[in-house]
């Protein structure tokens, strides 16, 4: 954790501030590099609006941005619906689990629907990525600040979603929803780059997919690519058979 080459007072109080949260150390800039610094690191976190991370052998940095959130966030807006929300039954009061947060796309959507007598949990196990979204709480994102708003309805949790459902009590959520990371990227873009090196990268489990069953009210999703063989595997039947994503379904018996 640092700052940027010429840093202003705040900016060195903020690295302090968010090493904790990356799960790193800080470290005086004093005129080094990025590329000195990450020849000691695999990643280097700049504290700027609020953080940008460099990680190691990546082209493109990694910071907050809200990915397709935006424009669902706006057709949500607009009065359209949301494939998603749809699925999972989403409303206003509900309470959502999201156990692999990655960089909030998901969790910014279910915060909108259901609306600030709802309640979002979300659960990242990778530091980087839970102490950026970290940061955009704390201190806000001026090029982002809707999302900045709404990501501040979300319960962060840091930690592994597996130990953390099984501390839940039964039906304690209405949905659970689960999108590790893809086997095989369904395409790479310059925003994506940088996220999977520090992501947590080991596919959904069993034991959590029980798990979420025995915590959800109504529904358990599964994203993943349809013909991955992860819907077979888990026993979830896709909404879609082709395309770049499926959601795979669980519904509570009645």
């Amino acid at each position: 954790m640092t700052t940027p080459l010429r840093p202003k007072p705040h900016q060195v109080a903020r690295a302090s501030e968010m090493a904790a949260w990356f799960g790193g150390a800080a470290v005086p800039r004093r005129g080094q590099s990025l590329a000195r610094l990450l020849a000691d690191a695999d990643a280097v976190v700049v504290a700027a609006d609020p953080a940008v991370v460099h990680v190691r052998g990546v082209e493109h940095p990694l910071f907050f941005h809200p990915s397709m959130a935006y424009q669902r966030l706006r057709r949500l807006e607009q009065g359209e619906g949301d494939r998603l929300l749809e699925l999972a039954g989403v409303s206003p009061g509900d309470v959502i689990f999201d156990a692999t947060l990655g960089l909030g796309t998901d969790a910014l959507v279910f915060a909108a629907a259901v609306g600030a007598e709802g309640r979002v949990v979300g659960l990242e196990r990778s530091r980087v990525l839970y102490g950026l979204l970290r940061a955009v709480q704390v201190y806000g994102c001026e090029a982002h600040p809707r999302e900045a708003a709404l990501l501040n309805r979300v319960a962060l949790v840091p930690g592994d979603h597996a130990d953390w459902l099984k501390a839940q009590p039964d039906q304690s959520a209405d949905v659970v929803y689960f999108d590790p990371m893809f086997r095989e990227p369904v395409r790479q873009s310059a925003h994506m780059q940088p996220i999977r090196p520090v992501a947590w990268e080991a596919p959904l489990s069993r034991e959590a997919l029980e798990e979420a069953k025995r915590v959800a009210r109504r529904a358990v999703i599964v994203k993943e690519r349809p013909k991955s063989g992860i819907f077979e595997a888990l026993g979830l039947e896709p909404d879609r058979t082709a395309g770049r994503f499926a959601y795979g379904v669980w519904r509570k018996p009645r």
